[in-house]
């Protein structure tokens, strides 16, 4: 013991000028390999992480083989003075390591333990679900499968273990994002088990906790990490055949509100920069170098940036203050009003946009965005019944007790005419049912973050389902991201089969197809407490622009302060050119 601790403290010392060096020859490699795939940049980070464990502990064995730190003293080529005043340290500096290996190993512990924690807590996966995640282990060539568990508390998909590992799902993304996208997600988890990434992040984390001095080590287990993230996201988009699928996934990941903390030892989707992971995949960078590599790799960072401005827009009281002045010379009937650009998230007009009021039929969107998550067979006939509501309460309604009619026309009724019985059906006929459908409702209004938005019914007859306009705006991001929901509501009519018979249905927005327009989005809504209220998304005065219009004066009234928006909209953008 007594040669031992003055060893330690050597070699402690000297290793704070080896890891540099280590560090500084991973920097030229890593720059040598910029284009190169990230797995080799991955085994570059992992080599020289591996010497920072090798050469301290291959420093201490030789010292000690040779009797001690004696030799090793009488090599350094400084004053004697200097060295028995480091000599003397060095008790108190071994000392200082192993209190900071401990409290490192505590923290270590710590997530051992919530990694434990999450399993305990987590629940099986609907056999759906399984089912899903077992064909997409077959395709990664994993030789077993592994169980799907359900947990309320991530922000994303996670992977936890390596010798008998078992992929957790939070609850909100199965009615938070569609069936594809989370399918991307589990490929994603299913290469990181693949890859026994787990098993070599439990390494890193015990690098990290003996060699916790040193930023070198933190950098590299830094840059390990991201690397593995693209890694797995090469896996998987070869398991998908479809790169732009993960990319789409991971950029709907990243619109998840209220994420919480990700547990450190697990294998997080969420893992890594996404901004790059989505360029990575959208455009592998070519094997080039110069100006030649950096114009494409720009161009693909400023269309991620243009998707996530398109899918989160950044609509703050602030923002709507601004530009709340520009409602003074507009004459609209709409009591509560906001329009943005879609491409850059700015507010554009605004009137009150923060005031909690009925969103009536709009309602449908969330309704149409809960039945498409759950991945449901559009197909499957249903049936209409007695509880779907009245049909004498709704005019012109196709949908008497009894009728047949499949699960993809149904949603189209809902979208397009805005049929009640048609939401309620859909509604009832969710997997679990009614209980079961509200449940979904719920916590998509918690993935999308609308916080000042209640929605008791799945038909918006109700005066209690209420939003303000802002949050209808993010209401309309979300929907615009489902093609069936674009499809169907952007089409001024529509024929379907109802009970045998074809019927056409008619959009209840009537700007749509119209001259003059371009209406890639759209519902709307009426009842006697909300008013008329109208939210779509379209092209206007050379912008993608979302507009919503809550309580006007009826029908012809709101389509006049759509008009007028779309006029002013032109107007703008001809005086600026």
């Amino acid at each position: 013991m007594a040669a031992f601790l003055p060893a330690l403290g050597w070699v402690l010392l000297y290793f704070v000028w080896q890891g540099l060096l280590i560090g500084g020859a991973a920097a030229v490699g890593l720059w040598l390999l910029r284009d190169a795939g990230p797995r080799w940049r991955y085994a570059l980070c992992a080599l020289a992480l591996l010497l920072c464990l090798g050469m301290p502990a291959a420093h201490l064995l030789a010292l000690l083989l040779d009797g001690g730190p004696a030799q090793a003293r009488a090599s350094v080529a400084a004053l004697p003075a200097w060295r028995s005043a480091v000599a003397a340290w060095l008790p108190a500096l071994v000392l200082a390591w192993s209190a900071g290996v401990a409290l490192m190993s505590l923290r270590l512990c710590l997530g051992l333990a919530w990694v434990g924690k999450l399993r305990r807590q987590a629940v099986a996966a609907p056999a759906i679900w399984q089912a899903r995640l077992d064909a997409l282990a077959v395709r990664l060539g994993l030789p077993s499968p592994l169980p799907l568990k359900l947990h309320e508390g991530l922000s994303g998909p996670v992977t936890l273990g390596f010798w008998r590992p078992v992929v957790l799902l939070p609850v909100a993304l199965l009615s938070g994002m569609p069936v594809a996208l989370v399918e991307a997600l589990l490929a994603h988890e299913l290469a990181h088990v693949r890859r026994w990434d787990y098993l070599v992040n439990l390494l890193q984390n015990v690098a990290e906790a003996l060699l916790f001095f040193h930023p070198v080590v933190w950098w590299l287990s830094a840059r390990m990490r991201a690397e593995r993230e693209q890694v797995a996201d090469a896996l998987a988009a070869q398991a998908l055949q479809d790169p732009q699928q993960l990319a789409t996934a991971l950029h709907a990941l990243s619109l998840q509100a209220g994420a919480p903390r990700q547990p450190g030892l697990a294998m997080s989707a969420r893992g890594g920069a996404l901004l790059t992971r989505i360029r990575s995949l959208m455009a592998p960078a070519p094997a080039a170098s110069g100006w030649k590599l950096a114009v494409p790799a720009l161009l693909l960072a400023g269309a991620t940036l243009l998707l996530q401005a398109q899918g989160k827009p950044a609509v703050t009281a602030a923002t709507i203050a601004g530009a709340a002045t520009a409602m003074l010379d507009l004459p609209v009937s709409a009591r509560h009003m906001l329009v943005f650009d879609d491409s850059t998230g700015q507010v554009l007009m605004a009137k009150d946009a923060d005031a909690v009021v009925p969103i009536a039929s709009i309602t449908k969107l969330m309704t149409a965005m809960v039945v498409l998550d759950a991945g449901l067979d559009p197909a499957e006939t249903l049936r209409i019944a007695r509880a779907d509501g009245d049909s004498s309460l709704q005019r012109h309604s196709l949908l008497a007790d009894g009728v047949a009619v499949s699960r993809g026309t149904l949603l189209q009724l809902a979208l397009l005419p805005s049929e009640n019985r048609a939401a309620a059906a859909l509604a009832r006929t969710y997997p679990g049912g009614n209980a079961a459908f509200a449940q979904a409702l719920q916590a998509k209004i918690r993935a999308l973050g609308l916080t000042r938005t209640t929605l008791t019914d799945p038909v918006g007859s109700s005066p209690a389902n209420t939003s303000t306009a802002s949050e209808v705006a993010k209401i309309v991001a979300a929907a615009a991201r489902y093609p069936d929901i674009a499809r169907i509501t952007s089409h001024p009519q529509a024929s379907v089969a109802v009970d045998g018979k074809w019927r056409t249905l008619h959009n209840t927005n009537p700007l749509v197809g119209g001259k003059g327009w371009d209406i890639l989005l759209s519902k709307t809504g009426s009842s006697h407490e909300a008013g008329s209220c109208l939210s779509m998304r379209m092209r206007s005065g050379g912008k993608h622009v979302t507009v919503v219009l809550l309580d006007a004066d009826g029908a012809q009234r709101r389509s006049l302060d759509a008009g007028h928006i779309r006029d002013t909209l032109a107007d703008r953008t001809g005086r600026m050119h």
